[in-house]
This record gives C-alpha cells, sequence and structure tokens, in this order.
C-alpha cells in the first residue's frame, strides 16, 4: 500500500486548498494512495475535482476523527 506525501497528494488533486486536520490530511493520504494502486494516477486526476467534493463532505460531516 502506497501513503503519499502531502506534496505528491497536493501534486496529484491539483490544489493545496484541501480541508482537514493533519490525521485527516493522512488519512486522505492513504486513500489516494490507494486508489492510484487500483485505478492509477491518471484516473485520479481525471477524477480530482469528484475527489474533492466527496472529501469536504467527509471533513464537514465529522466522518473521520
Amino acid at each position: 500500500m502506497t501513503v503519499l506525501s502531502l506534496e505528491k497528494l497536493y501534486d496529484h488533486l491539483g490544489t493545496r486548498a484541501i480541508p482537514g486536520s493533519e490525521i485527516e490530511l493522512q488519512a486522505l493520504c492513504t486513500r489516494i494512495g490507494e486508489l492510484i494502486e487500483l485505478n492509477g494516477e491518471k484516473w485520479v486526476r481525471e477524477n480530482r475535482q469528484q475527489l474533492l467534493e466527496q472529501w469536504a463532505y467527509i471533513v464537514k460531516q465529522g466522518i473521520i476523527s
């Protein structure tokens, strides 16, 4: 399983404006690493807007703490 660094996460998602605490962002690094392994980097880049919207919802709802 690949855990991304924050820099790689920002690169793949195309922004540094990602909501969440340090713990939440670490969970996102893990999950995006898993998605890259499953679907490839191209898929993550093509779907990054949807991934960011879903992530914002997760953070807002306090699903990860």
